[in-house]
């Protein structure tokens, strides 16, 4: 519909037809909270895959993998309110930017900065023809807005390390201050089997060598002192400053490196060895390796708990304020890995 010219005095009176009028102007439905308050409580409900999420205040942000793109493995980040309720946001590689762009784009393991304004992550680049691996993984540091723009801060990542094996990817970033990103400077390791049939399955993980610390301000990536060897690490409780640490050589004992020390002292042990670690509301929960499931070790008693499991393992976790925390889950046990949502957990 076309508005005629109106006299001024009747102009508010039919101002609102003619905007009724305008095609397609619709309103978005208002963001949903959590289905249920139940705690454990399923957070994403992804068919495809919800991988490696961290908690910056309140959000958690994590890789996520389409259905439709599970052939590509172009994964995208995602972030939403650590209690559940709808997508706060989504951003994906760009697209191809020219027919002989033959690669493949992944973006994993991100972590919000502490004022939620900006993004580290690994960005994956690979070739479309054989996506067994990737060719080289960039460290990038982000505006949470615009992750592609990597006029920040983006590096490939080939660092030597003090076993002298070099380290190829970045995995479990956190953000240690507002300028410095802490991350395991990692390995990533492509297995493949054939089976009965011509199958080939494969099947990729990652070693970890030891914790480094990028300064954003200047660039410079260096080893965190005393957190050599280390396979899995969480901040201390604030009061201490310091970090907690898992390493190759005692794969089941917990670690305390103190601020300024360079030596790392043990103040418990898990039942096995970890994958991953963290501090919720000052008690160290773990990942344990191969699936075993989630401990609980009170650093300060020593008591050790045994955490319910869930159906599938477990792989990655992230502290989510007081005694909550976010889990990454597989749905079942399948052989080389089932796909993972993301749920909501409590430790006693």
């Amino acid at each position: 519909m076309r508005c005629r010219p109106i006299p001024a005095p009747l102009l508010l009176v039919v101002l609102a037809a003619c905007e009724h009028s305008t095609p397609f102007s619709t309103v978005g439905p208002a963001p949903l909270g959590p289905y249920s308050q139940a705690v454990p409580r399923r957070l994403t409900f992804n068919q495809g895959d919800d991988r490696t999420p961290t908690v910056t205040g309140g959000t958690v942000v994590f890789s996520r993998l389409e259905p439709a793109d599970t052939g590509t493995r172009e994964r995208c980040l995602a972030w939403l309110p650590a209690e559940g309720g709808t997508l706060a946001g989504e951003a994906c590689p760009p697209p191809q930017q020219t027919p002989a762009d033959t690669f493949v784009d992944t973006w994993i393991e991100p972590a919000l900065s502490p004022a939620g304004d900006r993004v580290a992550y690994i960005w994956q680049e690979g070739s479309l023809v054989s996506v067994l691996s990737f060719r080289r993984a960039l460290l990038v540091v982000a505006p949470l807005g615009r992750p592609a723009d990597t006029a920040v801060f983006a590096r490939e990542i080939a660092l030597p390390t003090t076993s002298g094996r070099i380290a190829n990817v970045g995995i479990e970033l956190s953000w240690a201050d507002a300028n410095t990103v802490w991350f395991l400077a990692a390995t990533e390791n492509i297995i493949k089997v054939k089976g009965g049939g011509g199958n080939r399955f494969t099947d990729t993980s990652f070693s970890a060598l030891a914790l480094m610390q990028l300064d954003v301000r200047t660039g410079v990536i260096s080893l965190v002192p005393g957190a050599d060897s280390a396979i899995a690490y969480a901040p201390a409780p604030p009061s201490d400053g310091g970090i907690w640490l898992v390493k190759s050589g005692a794969p089941a004992t917990l670690l305390h490196l103190a601020p300024g020390a360079n030596t790392a002292a043990a103040i418990g042990s898990f039942s096995g060895g970890v994958e991953d670690l963290a501090n919720v509301n000052g008690v160290a929960v773990a990942v344990l390796g191969g699936g075993a499931g989630l401990e609980a070790l009170d650093p300060v008693s020593g008591n050790l708990t045994v955490l319910p499991g869930l159906g599938g393992p477990v792989n990655r976790i992230s502290a989510a304020g007081g005694k909550r925390f976010v889990a990454e889950v597989e749905r079942g046990v399948v052989l080389f890995g089932a796909p993972a949502n993301l749920w909501l957990l409590e430790v006693p």
